[in-house]
């Protein structure tokens, strides 16, 4: 084991400057974990020392060249980058000069998307991994915030101690390990229930390509003038606020939560009633967000196009628009919502010419105390 005048001398470790922040505690336990004072150095330089556990718990493995990777996989050097892009796969530290770096768990996992991708066109094929990379960046990146956020921060602010935040990290990565088999339930259930969706609305004995939805948008008024004033932790609470509380009141009302787009939440549903007692809940649920700051939205129903998780079409475009047409506190919709949902009351609200369509639309609201439906 090196000896602190060791670490000194690497330029590791001052025992004036690092007497009371953990940092020999660190070097210490990253020497257990078998890192050398080389590798130590250039955690230093890349600010990454405390990770360096974590970093290599979490991907573990020698990082092999495109070359290298290829032969050892099943895949043709076409597919095989590909798949990598798709996939969003980029350079990590550890990786040789140029290279993105593949594990050998990572080409596995790469020949296993390949016999999936044979079922289907090589074009559906990569659309599929290039869904399933962002989704899995989108998890990452949150998971990562989160600590951040969450955990590390508060950690820096109260005095940081370097060795127990490197342990923290170590720790946080640790919940990683067998969490893909933990969520295989959860992904099989989310698939039945997209099946069951698509059975629902499905158009015709022969038609795959459009389905027949709901599509409802709500965005908050005066949100952009309001957060111009917040500061970073403000604003990653409202909207960490704002998200939670529109995928449960959604999720409760039997629609679902496609994405956020700022502060505009996008929603659909397979009934037209229930995507109307979910935009009337949601301008319900952030009726109260104070500022100035009110709801208001947008809904229409029809043939849309589903790719990729997303929804897209003149219905889509429709519902968007309707929004910036609606007033705060006011949901309206389309004709065509109104005769698929004949147990809620609507009001008439005129006829709007709305950006994107030739011809005026005759369009109903829902009012955020109304009940029946």
């Amino acid at each position: 084991m090196p000896t602190p005048l060791e670490f000194q001398a690497a330029g590791l470790y001052d025992p004036d400057e690092h007497a009371d922040v953990g940092r020999l505690e660190l070097l210490t336990w990253l020497d257990e974990q078998g890192f050398t004072i080389e590798e130590m150095q250039v955690g230093l330089v890349t600010d990454a020392l405390g990770a360096m556990a974590g970093d290599r718990r979490l991907v573990p493995g020698e990082r092999l060249d495109r070359g290298t990777a290829i032969s050892r996989s099943a895949l043709a050097p076409d597919d095989f980058d590909r798949y990598v892009t798709a996939f969003g796969f980029a350079p990590i530290q550890g990786s040789p000069e140029g290279e993105v770096g593949f594990t050998e768990a990572e080409i596995a996992a790469l020949n296993a998307v390949g016999v999936l991708a044979s079922m289907f066109s090589p074009e559906a094929a990569t659309g599929l991994m290039r869904v399933l990379g962002s989704a899995l960046g989108r998890i990452a990146e949150a998971a990562v915030s989160l600590f951040l956020a969450d955990v590390e921060s508060p950690h820096l602010l109260s005095g940081s101690n370097e060795d127990v935040l490197a342990h923290k990290v170590y720790e946080a990565v640790g919940l990683v390990d067998g969490l893909a088999m933990h969520l295989d339930p959860i992904l099989r259930r989310q698939m039945l229930q997209a099946i069951e969706r698509t059975r629902r609305t499905t158009i015709g004995m022969t038609d795959r390509f459009q389905y027949r939805y709901a599509i409802g948008f709500v965005d908050l008024v005066g949100f952009t003038a309001l957060s111009q004033n917040m500061d970073a932790p403000e604003l990653a609470s409202f909207l960490g606020t704002f998200e939670g509380r529109a995928h449960d009141v959604a999720t409760q009302e039997g629609a679902r939560v496609v994405k956020l787009i700022g502060d505009e939440v996008m929603f659909v549903a397979t009934d037209a009633s229930a995507a109307c007692r979910a935009g009337r809940a949601l301008i319900d649920a952030f009726s109260d967000v104070g500022d100035g700051v009110l709801p208001r939205g947008g809904m229409a129903y029809g043939n849309v196009v589903l790719r990729g998780g997303d929804y897209y079409g003149p219905v889509v475009n429709l519902a968007s628009r309707l929004v910036d047409e609606a007033v705060p506190l006011e949901m309206l919709v389309t004709e065509d919502l109104v005769e698929a949902a004949p147990s809620c009351v609507f009001m008439p609200a005129g006829r709007r010419m709305v950006k994107g369509f030739p011809e005026p639309i005759t369009v109903l609201s829902i009012g955020p105390d109304d009940r029946r439906c």
